[in-house]
């Protein structure tokens, strides 16, 4: 991890440094060959394959190889495949299962001597921030971002005993597995709330009972503006100034941007009450529908939509976000770029009576709360398991009684 660490600044006794390259038996660059979707061969697993916590072999495609040189590429149980190239120079896996498997050639494979080296305890230390901060370092050489064997094969690593590192590869181990179950409750009631959805409001749009109008009808929308970037008074205030890039919150608390009251007053950005509906009119995030839990003031990329009372806020909400991508690709295939107020107020919707507006919300608000419930849980798994990380990894906490080598 580059540097010596724990009690008194040494390592841990039974502790040494070591190279990543000084645990391999061999290190080799990957396969250069086409990708299929035909099982042609054997699974080619590529960068894009391994950005991931997990790989997903069913996504993983094939490829032709000579059985000469299939033995060279194979991949097996505790081989580490990192990523040399570009934004995702560093990016690494370590191989849990003997699937029938090649490396493509922007990947690196790092062959452990598992006798000395747990794997799995090795991809706990590549995962860490040290793996990260000397990333970094070697991504800052240069204009363009890469790596080669050698580089990666010098970053030093504390090593405990091989007990020891199972145990610690065991320890994290649990983390990832409740990480993993509750990333699969996340997945499960996402599918719920797209059913819900489309179950509740898409599929009601024939109802005789709803009534079809225009978003302008039922609501007031404007945009607002942007203060001189030439004058810093404008700017650093106590008043949130929200951009279509903040919209992809979808609620939202807090923003960075600030103004002050002299840059409102010198422009034309417009206020905004908390719970008022916004989209964004230009650019990628066109269509995206947010609604701000603050007080704040919107440039001339947001458009504000201030339903009427006789209506639900919030099944308005969920009504927009549906037809989004309808929307914004009518638009851009008829040869306009952006969206404006006039094709936003255009918006025909078939709504319900307000009682039923308001039972559906209730419905979907549910649902969707226990989606970000989740979310929120995982993130803190996250966060304890990176602080377990730091500890575990340092020495600073060390897993008693492992005097068992147990490979």
């Amino acid at each position: 991890m580059s540097r010596k660490i724990a009690q008194n600044g040494l390592l841990p006794k039974g502790w040494r440094e070591v190279k990543l390259g000084e645990l391999c038996s061999d290190i080799a660059y990957g396969y250069t060959a086409t990708a299929s979707n035909e099982p042609i061969g054997p699974k080619f697993l590529r960068i894009t394959d391994i950005v991931s916590d997990r790989i997903n072999w069913e996504s993983v495609p094939y490829c032709e190889i000579e059985d000469s040189k299939k033995r060279k590429y194979t991949l097996e149980t505790g081989d580490i495949v990192i990523a040399r190239t570009g934004a995702t120079t560093g990016y690494n896996q370590v191989i849990r299962s003997n699937e029938h498997s090649v490396f493509a050639s922007y990947l690196i494979r790092y062959k452990l001597r598992q006798d000395i080296a747990y794997p799995f305890f090795i991809g706990c230390v590549l995962k860490s921030t040290y793996w990260k901060y000397y990333i970094e370092k070697i991504k800052a050489r240069s204009a363009q971002p890469g790596a080669n064997a050698k580089d990666f094969a010098n970053f030093k690593i504390s090593l405990p005993t091989f007990p020891e590192q199972k145990a610690i590869a065991s320890l994290l181990a649990k983390w990832d597995t409740a990480i993993e179950k509750t990333e699969a409750l996340i997945e499960a009631k996402e599918k719920r709330f797209k059913w819900l959805l489309k179950t509740l409001i898409s599929d009601q749009q024939d109802n005789p009972e709803w009534q079809q109008v225009k978003l302008g009808e039922i609501s007031t929308c404007y945009s607002g503006g942007t203060p001189s970037t030439q004058v810093p008074e404008y700017y650093d205030g106590e008043i949130p100034f929200i951009n279509s890039g903040d919209l992809n919150q979808r609620h939202i608390k807090s923003v960075k941007g600030m103004l002050s009251s002299l840059g409102v007053e010198n422009s034309s950005a417009k206020f905004v009450k908390k719970n008022t509906l916004l989209m964004a009119l230009y650019g990628a995030t066109a269509g995206v529908v947010a609604i701000t839990h603050i007080d704040a003031v919107i440039n001339q990329a947001v458009l504000a939509i201030v339903v009427k009372k006789n209506h639900d806020n919030n099944f308005i909400f969920f009504g927009l976000e549906q037809i989004k991508n309808t929307l914004v690709k009518k638009y851009r295939q008829g040869g306009q770029p952006n969206l404006s107020a006039k094709i936003i107020k255009s918006i025909k919707l078939r709504l319900p009576s307000l009682p039923e507006q308001k039972r559906i919300t209730n419905i979907l608000d549910t649902a969707k709360q226990e989606v970000e419930s989740l979310k929120q849980l995982t993130e803190q798994y996250r966060t304890q398991k990176r602080g377990l990380m730091q500890k575990l990894l340092t020495g600073k906490w060390r897993i008693r009684n492992q005097n068992r080598r147990g490979k």
